[in-house]
């Protein structure tokens, strides 16, 4: 048998919401793909976001398999995945073109919160719903899609959804098949370039309304062996990597397994820089200053909202004063911040997003990101608003305002925060080469 897996590239000529799609690797079809090559199957990964070509132009030299799986959201996109799917539906129509009678299936975000109008809208043989890694396999093995857990599919004339599968231990993750990724074209512009990714947990305790991590990972939160993490560090050595963020929802939910994993990075100095995210209460200082010790150069803080009110809608649990001392820790140990933020939460007014704007330069991030919020299906949020959505995968809730208003909102933001002159000779003064991303980093959200 001869299995393809494929992530597709979200090119677009026009985006109702602009969201920046990085250049990082697939993590959980290289896991599958390790799950299948340990069972003698052989198998490939074509991924178009890192080759950044047509889809005619690649699909051609991908023929004569048995079986190929597209994801609609790998790993870095389970928690916000791209809701116009335009391209995706272009690649599927492409691959079914140049491998007729080839079995096709589904798997990601999209499949798993709405099975039966994806299974019409691509004409797909199946979807795989939920964690994919090992439901991918048992498809490949078994006799008949009505004996796997996790999938969804048409049979006679009707849509078969199967028992979800339960969320597997991951101790048996087998290290990534990472020799079958173009492991040289992965970069993060704030890092730099020799970038990967890599997980030591899934799942997250906390219940944010605007989240959808249980559409993907399921209830629960699961940590890796702290072995496995250490043969996967190893492993990447031989691919040259010298960048690396954990993509775990929230790294320092369990402290003492983070020091662990910074003190074994500190062991064998690895020399590596690397970057998380975390909650900013989630965090003290002497933890801090070993992630520093270890190489953690970056940490990325959801802040969601400058407004009290807004913020504790969210239910994340979490206060202002708790953030401020969140990222002046940082600062204090030299580890820069990527902040992140949403405007158009339901009840939100023009008032509450002025607050976003003016607490986000008060507590003074190295980066701050700027979005409108969605309203994904499988959320608290979706369910509040449902009633007032439309569409299929709404992008937008504009709630009381117009899209237009939003846009015009978080682009403000931007400029607000970027090109205060403080902000910008201080960068300047660090190094006109950092200057120089940051300003890259920035033309990625504004234009």
């Amino acid at each position: 048998m001869r299995v393809l897996l494929v992530n597709p590239w979200y090119e677009y000529k026009e985006r109702k919401i602009w969201r920046y799609t990085r250049v990082w690797p697939p993590l959980d079809l290289a896991i599958a793909a390790a799950l299948l090559e340990h069972e003698g199957i052989e198998t490939d990964i074509l991924d178009m976001n890192a080759e950044r070509k047509n889809p005619e132009k690649l699909v051609k030299k991908y023929t004569g398999f048995d079986k190929i799986f597209v994801t609609s959201s790998p790993i870095d996109r389970w928690q916000c995945p791209h809701l116009d799917l335009e391209s995706l539906f272009h690649t599927i129509d492409v691959i079914k073109d140049s491998n007729p009678g080839t079995e096709l299936f589904l798997m990601g975000y999209h499949g798993t919160v709405r099975p039966k109008e994806m299974l019409e809208l691509t004409r797909a043989d199946g979807i795989i719903m939920g964690e994919p890694e090992f439901t991918v396999l048992d498809v490949c093995k078994s006799s008949s899609l009505h004996k796997v857990k996790g999938v969804a599919f048409m049979s006679d004339g009707k849509v078969i959804i199967t028992k979800r599968k339960r969320p597997v231990s991951m101790s048996k993750f087998p290290v990534p098949a990472f020799h079958l990724l173009p492991m040289k074209k992965y970069k993060y512009e704030i890092l730099g370039d020799h970038f990967t990714l890599l997980e030591t947990s899934r799942g997250c305790p906390f219940q944010c309304t605007f989240c959808a991590k249980n559409v993907m990972y399921g209830k629960g939160y699961r940590k890796k062996p702290l072995k496995n993490v250490e043969k996967e560090l190893d492993t990447l050595l031989d691919f040259g990597i010298e960048t690396f963020y954990f993509i775990d929802l929230e790294f320092t939910v369990d402290k003492n397994f983070v020091s662990k994993i910074c003190d074994l990075l500190i062991q064998k100095d690895y020399g590596l820089k690397w970057a998380c995210q975390t909650r900013a209460d989630a965090l003290n200082y002497q933890l801090m200053k070993k992630m520093k010790k270890a190489g953690c150069t970056l940490i990325h803080y959801g802040i969601e909202s400058g407004s009290p009110r807004i913020l504790k809608a969210t239910k994340k649990m979490i206060t202002h004063e708790r953030i401020k001392k969140g990222v002046e820790m940082a600062k204090r140990v030299r580890i820069d911040t990527a902040c992140f933020m949403m405007m158009g939460l339901p009840g939100e007014t023009k008032e509450d997003m002025e607050m976003s704007i003016d607490f986000i330069k008060e507590i003074d991030p190295t980066y701050a990101s700027f979005n409108v919020a969605t309203p994904y299906p499988g959320t608290a949020f979706y369910d509040i608003v449902s009633d007032e959505l439309d569409d299929l995968f709404p992008s937008i809730y504009t709630g009381l305002y117009s899209e237009r208003f939003l846009r015009h909102m978080v682009r403000k933001a931007f400029i607000e925060f970027y090109l205060r002159p403080g902000y910008f000779f201080k960068r300047l003064k660090k190094s006109p080469k950092y200057l120089w991303d940051q300003i890259n980093l920035f033309s990625n959200f504004v234009r």
